[in-house]
């Protein structure tokens, strides 16, 4: 047997149930069976379990970030051996190339595919990548959404240069993931908070201007300001409606602009002449392929970099795991230990 987190009768994070049941059977050919060690929390677990779009149907496995062990390989698996550590991938189909309909049409913890809150898993050994060797297990747990939405977002598609400035909103995972991606290579980095405590901490992160936004509701021209009317040549936009208007008047001429997320809202009237006269590029980025994960595994190795974990909670507590991210007082990422 094993313990599962589900909504079983109705959504919500207080009707979340952990249940028992019976432990996958044995892999098939091509399949690896994991014994789960950690997940973490991303915003979008919070819209999957109120089913808030709505789009899911119950019963549902939540969660879509996590890192196991590998306690069995079937037949002619050789992408992994038992003992391996890996991180199953949010959208299973996208192997490589760009995104389309096919590719992203399955994600875990969603009505599409069973989540990762559950002890032991059985899925594809092609819809896995080997978690970084110098990570533990929580730290590989925040890389699946988070960790590979901002790699997209900063390097695999914006392709941040050494010298390029970055704004990142913010100090949840995806925007600290964002500022250590482009500080390793070489970006001069804005960030921006309304709270001191955690831009000071992005200070200690390496963050080079820093901007309170409660202080400075205006930081678009803040930011112009401090790169002597340039302004920013790529932004990690997580705030939609909330921000975008500010992204655009602090984005350079010529600037990539990746919208990542919609946590100020959905919808916004643009200035569209800015976006025309300043020649901006605006991308929509939903996390990536494998052929990006495992190329920001390497990186991650290579650089010894690791992700910045705020909380630890024990699997037992996954609800109070998810209400710390509704409160949204942490810097970087949440993690849940299976084994604590």
């Amino acid at each position: 047997m094993m313990r599962v987190w589900e909504n079983r009768e109705d959504w919500g994070v207080d009707n979340l149930e952990l249940v028992e049941r019976p432990s996958p059977g044995p892999p098939a050919a091509g399949q690896i069976k994991v014994k789960m060690r950690a997940a973490s929390v991303n915003y979008r677990d919070l819209v999957t379990i109120s089913n808030s779009t709505p789009f899911g149907k119950l019963p549902q496995i939540p969660f879509s970030d996590g890192c196991g062990e590998v306690i069995a390989a079937g037949e002619s698996v050789t992408r992994f051996s038992v003992g391996d550590h890996v991180c199953p991938t949010f959208f299973p189909s996208w192997i490589d190339g760009p995104p389309g309909g096919a590719n992203r049409a399955v994600s875990l913890g969603s009505a599409s595919a069973p989540g990762l809150l559950q002890e032991e898993i059985v899925l594809d050994a092609e819809h896995a990548v080997l978690a970084p060797a110098n990570l533990t297990s929580v730290e590989a747990a925040t890389l699946p959404c988070a960790g590979l939405t901002a790699w997209r977002a900063v390097s695999a598609q914006g392709n941040v240069r050494k010298g390029e400035i970055v704004l990142v909103q913010g100090t949840g995972g995806v925007s600290i993931f964002a500022l250590q991606f482009a500080k390793m290579l070489g970006a001069r980095v804005i960030v921006t908070s309304s709270s001191e405590e955690k831009l000071d901490r992005a200070r200690a992160l390496g963050a080079d201007h820093l901007i309170n936004y409660s202080a400075t509701p205006e930081w678009g021209k803040a930011v112009l300001e401090i790169t002597n009317g340039r302004g920013a040549d790529l932004i990690v936009e997580v705030g939609g409606a909330g921000t975008i208007s500010e992204s655009l008047i602090a984005a350079a001429i010529n600037a990539r602009i990746m919208v990542v997320g919609v946590l100020g809202g959905r919808s916004q009237e643009l200035l569209m002449p800015v976006i025309f006269g300043k020649n901006l590029h605006i991308q929509g980025i939903s996390v990536g392929s494998r052929a990006m994960f495992e190329q920001m595994v390497d990186v991650i190795v290579q650089h010894d970099l690791h992700p910045v974990v705020d909380q630890v909670f024990p699997f037992g507590q996954v609800p109070d795991a998810l209400r710390a991210m509704k409160a949204a007082n942490h810097f970087g990422k949440i993690a849940i230990d299976f084994v604590a």
